[in-house]
């Protein structure tokens, strides 16, 4: 039996849309076969509990790619919050009063990136990008250079420490906001304004979407998630660095890109993040069980950054054309 054109391109779509967990399942087994150690209960509860930081990072990231920008501010304000939250807790206050003004702090510079990049026009990536040496500059200052230490026992060691039914605390924290923000973007109408502004901003507009309103609210968590990562990441280490959160800014773009979100704008889905932030965090799993040399893995990461932008791009690029 023959099929039409119609056809033929529907199950290509379907392919394609599927390619990611294909080659996510293809990767493990093969890593599987190369060590065995891979498939142990401990090395998997120790790749969840590894991945569930650049996770919360990459699903807020998702909400800011597919409004078609991008936010390398994020590791920048992970440290920062987390700088913050530690240091009140060194001078005895609260838990909770440390923990809100890190997340507020977080979603203040979320927000501010997001008011630089819609109000004044300036691209997300230069935006950001200051935002990013701003932030670490006022920390380092405050700091002088120097980890700041605290405990890792109590409640506030239970946020990256503590386990449920044996399951780390931060990989059910990672589950929670994935789910939250899926629900958001697939079912509300603020969600599905991020896809439209990342599709195409001037149709939004004249449809009646207040463009510069969603562009600031996606900048605004992707700062409050990253500052909740930054809060997992003190809890779990007991020590603040005003350069903890170096590298989780590509890492989580690379996590989107690979789980099929354009880097275009317009098209992906939180659930598929997170089969890409798997993805990067076996391929560091892997290299680190093999012995592979650390600078290998940077290679490594950026072909993948590479590989998954160009073919994202191209694929827009082609179905634009077609």
């Amino acid at each position: 039996m023959r099929l039409n054109h119609k056809e033929v391109s529907r199950r290509k779509i379907k392919i394609s849309e599927h390619g990611v967990v294909i080659g996510f399942v293809l990767l493990c087994v093969c890593v599987g076969l190369l060590t065995p150690a891979f498939f142990t209960p401990l090395n998997i509860l120790n790749l969840l509990r590894q991945s569930s930081i650049v996770g919360i990072i990459a699903i807020g990231m998702t909400g800011v790619i597919l409004s078609g920008n991008f936010d390398v501010s994020v590791g920048g304000i992970a440290a920062t919050t987390g700088a913050v939250c530690m240091w009140l807790l060194a001078r005895g206050f609260p838990l909770p009063v440390a923990l809100l003004c890190a997340l507020i702090t977080g979603l203040a510079a979320g927000a501010v990136n997001g008011v630089v990049v819609a109000k004044l026009g300036v691209p997300s990536l230069i935006a950001t990008m200051g935002m990013r040496t701003l932030l670490t500059g006022a920390i380092l200052m405050v700091t002088g250079g120097f980890p700041i230490s605290g405990s890792r026992t109590g409640v506030f060691g239970l946020i990256g420490n503590g386990h449920v039914f044996r399951i780390p605390f931060p990989v059910i924290i990672f589950i929670l906001i994935t789910l939250g923000m899926f629900f958001f973007l697939q079912y509300t109408k603020h969600g599905r304004y991020v896809y439209s502004v990342g599709g195409n901003e001037e149709s939004s507009r004249l449809c009646g979407i207040k463009t510069d309103r969603i562009k600031i609210m996606v900048f605004a968590i992707s700062g409050l998630l990253s500052s909740l990562a930054g809060v997992v990441l003190i809890s779990r280490l007991g020590t603040a660095s005003p350069v903890a959160g170096d590298g989780y800014d590509m890492d989580a773009i690379a996590a989107v890109v690979i789980g099929g979100t354009s880097v275009l704008g317009g098209e992906g889905s939180a659930l598929k993040t997170v089969i890409g932030v798997l993805f990067m965090s076996v391929i560091n799993n892997a290299f680190n069980l093999l012995g592979i040399d650390m600078f290998i893995q940077y290679v490594v990461k950026g072909l993948i950054i590479i590989v998954a932008v160009g073919a994202s791009s191209y694929s827009r690029k082609k179905a634009m054309g077609a």
